[in-house]
């Protein structure tokens, strides 16, 4: 998308589109405000076109004056109004330039013929006006430039048709009238120009929210990163100790309950000396994967604390809840019957694991995270020195004792 954006940013002045995605990105934006500028100019012309009559009065005269007045006020004031009607919601483009393209062409219909019947001297008002008409509506509607050439098309071929037509410009030819109607083609320059910048504005703006979003999902990605251990997937320890800190001061807030559980591979070094770093490595991620679905399924965090070690933090659980993450951990890696290479007689893969709790009114008695994470390492080596594959608990005070095993 990028080098469409670069390409379309560089593309020469005489192509006005954009390439063919950009283009119906840019077409399906809308113009912002458009039907509500087109309804405050038809309002403004109805006012402009009531207040002409005591001109087209002083230039026919109370008998003639008839025929302008009443083609204003019986078929333009109506036939605005409609418009207005029809543009109360945000109209599509076309519906746009239908309502500019009708009121115009049938106000300069009503002043052409104006031009046709007035007395002599007073008909050139009447051409230039007819003109005037178009250039002021072009000028304001925010029209499209395929638009602005079929309106000022039409608009130029009924003046140009009704001149030579009716030869509205008497005795001296119509030379001068038309090139007063080439003022009705300067709008074509004016939407040109206006669509060029506002597609530059466009491509610019597109540009510009397309790095922001790619500099945002770098970012994010390096968060992730930073928070991810590269082996196996799951939290790392700096993101470990982020929540923990985080976890305890919400369990001090809600009087509650913080649950921590560290779990170590057994006999791990003898796994890697045995079968190699590639298999150790394919051994921790699968005991990532296995510990990964028994957290999740209480709405822990799992991190890897390093080496063969990982951590669960376990927000609100109770002593008697931790001692059952702690179990279904166990369970969780026993169930993955992954063969130890370097035990005898055909071992599996076991695990280690050290639980604890802590109740967030003990910090008033300064117990803190480092608390809770030795409290959980002298479980874990509890359950070392008590012949590994088990779950030891301590709580967490001085002279810990356990609470359960």
């Amino acid at each position: 998308m990028l080098s469409s954006i670069e390409k379309g940013l560089a593309r020469p002045w005489y192509r006005l589109r954009l390439p063919k995605p950009l283009e119906a990105r840019y077409a399906a934006r809308g113009v912002p405000g458009g039907t509500r500028r087109i309804r405050s100019w038809l309002s403004i012309f109805v006012v402009f076109n009531v207040l002409s009559l005591k001109v087209d009065y002083d230039m026919f005269g109370a008998d003639a004056v008839a025929v302008p007045a009443t083609l204003t006020l019986c078929v333009f004031v109506p036939l605005a109004l409609l418009a207005i009607l029809a543009l109360r919601h945000d109209a599509p483009p076309w519906r746009q330039t239908a309502a500019v393209m009708t009121t115009s062409l049938v106000d300069m219909a009503i002043t052409l013929n104006s031009a046709r019947i007035a007395p002599g001297p007073h008909a050139e008002v009447y051409l230039i006006l007819a003109a005037i008409i178009p250039l002021v509506v072009g000028m304001i509607a925010p029209l499209s430039f395929r638009h602005a050439i079929l309106y000022c098309g039409a608009c130029f071929a009924l003046y140009v048709a009704s001149v030579v037509g009716f030869a509205l410009g008497g005795p001296e030819g119509v030379g001068i009238p038309l090139l007063v109607a080439s003022l009705i083609l300067v709008p074509l320059k004016l939407a040109y120009a206006h669509e060029w910048e506002t597609k530059q504005s466009f491509l610019l703006g597109l540009r510009e929210q397309m790095q922001a979003d790619a500099l945002a999902e770098a970012n994010s990605r390096l968060t992730v990163l930073s928070e991810t251990d590269p082996l196996t997937g799951v939290a790392n320890r700096r993101l470990f100790g982020e929540r923990l800190e985080s976890a305890w001061e919400s369990a001090a807030g809600d009087r509650g309950w913080l649950g921590l559980a560290l779990i170590d591979v057994d006999h791990f070094k003898a796994f890697n000396d045995a079968a190699g770093h590639a298999e150790g490595d394919r051994c921790l991620r699968e005991v990532a994967g296995a510990l990964r679905s028994a957290v999740a399924a209480r709405g822990g965090l799992l991190a890897r604390y390093g080496g063969e070690e990982f951590v669960v933090l376990l927000p609100g659980a109770t002593p008697e809840a931790v001692i059952v993450l702690g179990e279904a951990l166990h369970r969780a890696i026993a169930a993955l019957a992954l063969p130890h290479p370097g035990l005898p007689d055909g071992a599996m893969v076991s695990a280690s694991v050290g639980v604890t709790a802590a109740h967030g009114a003990t910090r008033r008695w300064g117990i803190g995270p480092a608390d809770l994470i030795a409290a959980a390492d002298e479980a874990l080596y509890e359950a070392k020195r008590s012949g590994r594959d088990r779950v030891e608990a301590v709580c967490v005070r001085a002279g810990a004792s356990a609470f359960a095993a």
